[in-house]
Formats: structure tokens, C-alpha cells, sequence
């Protein structure tokens, strides 16, 4: 049964975590109503909830507190030097006092101390960026994979399974794999990815609607979309959850165009039980909806809204790359209201993003938007 987490607050005003057990969020959400709780917002849903299990298993069972993964959620530094800043930062005072007890040693003439002291100072430094590793190569690898470059991921998943032979904060085995898998799809070597990934089916941390969806991404990176719609209707049999409809309304409408099934889909979601990560992709999702139906005003308010949202959390892994694609389909909007110098903006934006996703359709409905 997974977990989901919530911020809310209890019946004296006051801001509280709450971890519920549940088979849906809206089990979930009931149970907190019932007990009085107000002003919900889900931070957690099943996918998170994998993933932290996930994490545990890897890390000999420690699984983060609600109140630290809400803490620092939305608050991890997606590049190496934010991230040695970061702990910088976090280990201030620290590094003040060492500066001043070194400064303090050398006036007083006391080399040796002076010296001791820059050694622990420089030492400390080392360890903090050491224990950093495996976050800053996953940031990297995330990065990588945004922006579909494969033969780097698969760099990428070697050093990061040279660090977990030693470190001992460890990725999970299977998010490897699952990186590996995506990678050979991108190279074109569909069938070695397909068995890569067979290695995670049955696992405890991937039940078979989980499977399903990242075999729908799998299809969908190898630009095989009918594969990648069948898995993604399969997973949603499975388990319907909002991240799961919405996921599956936007392979309709960007590889079928289909609006009537993906406005069907896309009806049964709460937008009260979606996750803060998710907010900007249902929003995406429906201004892409609205702009194949040619409702364009619409169209542009969502699209704006989710760009929006998604710039003010740039940090968050894969911004990028939907980041371009809603600028893609904003490009299109704002050429259709006549707006072309905003049009041909965005494109210019979206340009180099579209081309190495090689997302070939939306690239030349942008280029006949703006005229090229």
C-alpha cells in the first residue's frame, strides 16, 4: 500500500506533515478531511512514494522522514557547482571560524596551527563534496537524459555504478537499469533496451503499472508510439492516478492529436490531488488539448501559466525539455492570435531543445508558424 504525503493544517491553524497509508490519494484525502484537517496540498503520490521506497531499499532501509522530504523538496540543486555551493552554504559558520581561527594563528606566528588548520578546513570541504557524489553524477545524469543525450547517459550509469561499489549513499540498482534501457532506445538498439529493463519486472519497488509506464517512456524515446500508447492505456488499467492520465492525455494529443479521448482522460483528474511536480504538466497538457481544438485564448492562458510555474522551479530535473515543448506549442498559439515576434521568440528558445529530442513535428509546425 503506498504513501502519501500531504501538507495541511490541523484544528488549531497550525501547519503539519502527515504520511497517510493508502490504496488512492483520494482514500487519502478523505481519511484527513474525516480527521479534520484542512488547506491539503499532496506532496507524495504512488510514483514519489516508489521512488523514496525505492532509495531505502538501496540505502539499507532509511527512507526520509515526511517532514525532510517536504523540506527539501524542490530545493536540490540540479548541477555540481550549485550543489558544492550548496554545501557551502549549509557549513557557513563552520568555515568562518576555521578561516578566523587560521588568520588568528598566523598572526600569533603559530604556522604550524595555521597550517593544521586549513588542512581540517580544505579536509572537510573534500568530504562534503565527496558525500555529494552520487547526487551530483544522478544530476548530471538527469540532465543528460533531458536532453536525449544518450551516449553520455550511459557514461553517466557507469561511473555512477563505480561510486555505488564504494559510496555509501547508493542509487537504486533499478534506476540505473531503467537510465540504461533509455539510453540504448535512444541509440536505436530497441531490443537490447527492452532486455535491459526486463531485469526490473517483478521487482518489489516496481509493480507491474510502473513497469508498464517507464516501458511506455522506453517506446516512446525510440519514437515507437503506438508501443508507447498501449503500455501507457495498460498502466492505466492498472492504476488510475492522476500523474498516469495525464501522462496518457498528452501521448494522445502530441502523437495522435486525439483530442476526444485525451479530453476524457483528462476530465478524471482532481486538480486538488495533483503534486506540485505535476501542476505544470496538467496545464501543459490541457493548452496543448486547446490549441489542436484551436481555442486559443485558452491555450495561452494555460501555457503561460504552466511556463510560469515551470521557470520558477528550474532546479527540478527534465525542466528543460518541458520547458521547450510547451514554448514549442506557445510559439504555435501566439502565431495563431498574430502575435509573430513573440512567436518566433519562443521558437528560437524551444529551437535547439527540439532538435536534439528530435521532436520532428512539433519543430516543423513551429517553422511554418513563424515562416521559415
Amino acid at each position: 500500500m503506498p504513501n502519501f504525503i500531504w501538507t495541511a493544517k490541523d484544528k488549531q491553524g497550525k501547519p503539519i506533515v502527515k504520511e497517510v497509508s493508502a490504496e488512492t490519494i483520494e482514500e487519502s484525502k478523505a481519511m484527513l478531511l474525516a480527521e479534520g484537517y484542512t488547506d491539503l496540498e499532496l506532496k507524495s503520490d504512488e510514483i514519489i512514494d516508489a521512488s523514496r521506497q525505492a532509495f531505502a531499499t538501496a540505502n539499507n532501509g532509511r527512507k526520509s522522514r515526511p517532514e525532510e522530504f517536504v523540506r527539501h523538496l524542490g530545493n536540490i540543486p540540479q548541477t555540481p557547482l550549485k550543489l558544492i555551493l550548496r554545501s557551502i552554504v549549509h557549513d557557513t559558520a563552520f568555515y568562518l571560524l576555521m578561516i578566523s581561527l587560521m588568520v588568528l594563528a598566523i598572526f600569533r606566528g603559530h604556522k604550524a596551527n595555521a597550517i593544521v588548520t586549513g588542512i581540517i578546513t580544505v579536509g572537510w570541504l573534500v568530504f562534503r563534496i565527496w558525500m555529494s557524489l552520487p547526487q551530483i553524477y544522478y544530476a548530471k545524469l538527469n540532465k543528460a537524459k533531458d536532453w536525449h543525450r544518450w551516449t553520455e547517459v550511459l557514461q553517466l550509469v557507469k561511473s555512477l555504478e563505480r561510486i555505488r561499489q564504494f559510496h555509501i549513499i547508493k542509487l537504486p540498482a533499478k534506476e540505473l537499469i531503467r537510465a540504461r534501457a533509455q539510453a540504448l532506445a535512444g541509440l536505436g538498439r530497441l531490443l537490447e533496451a527492452l532486455a535491459e529493463f526486463r531485469q526490473c519486472e517483478y521487482q518489489p519497488e516496481v509493480p507491474s503499472w510502473l513497469y508498464k509506464a517507464h516501458l511506455a517512456e522506453i517506446y516512446s524515446i525510440a519514437k515507437d508510439y503506438d508501443k508507447s500508447l498501449e503500455y501507457a492505456w495498460e498502466a492505466l488499467e492498472e492504476k488510475q492516478t492522476p500523474v498516469l492520465y495525464i501522462d496518457l492525455a498528452s501521448r494522445l494529443l502530441r502523437y495522435k492529436k486525439d483530442t476526444v479521448k485525451a479530453k476524457e482522460i483528462l476530465s478524471k483528474v482532481e486538480k486538488d490531488t495533483l503534486t506540485e511536480i505535476i501542476k505544470p504538466g496538467y496545464l501543459q497538457c490541457q493548452g496543448i488539448l486547446d490549441y489542436i481544438e484551436g481555442d486559443y485564448v485558452s491555450a495561452r492562458q494555460e501555457l503561460e501559466v504552466s511556463l510560469k510555474m515551470m521557470e520558477q522551479t528550474r532546479d527540478r530535473p527534465f525542466r528543460d525539455g518541458n520547458i521547450s515543448l510547451t514554448k514549442g506549442y506557445f510559439c504555435c498559439v501566439l502565431s495563431k492570435q498574430g502575435d509573430l515576434t513573440s512567436a518566433k521568440r519562443c521558437f528560437e528558445q524551444a529551437r535547439e531543445y527540439l532538435i536534439a529530442a528530435r521532436e520532428t513535428e512539433l519543430l516543423e509546425e513551429c517553422k511554418k508558424a513563424v515562416g521559415e
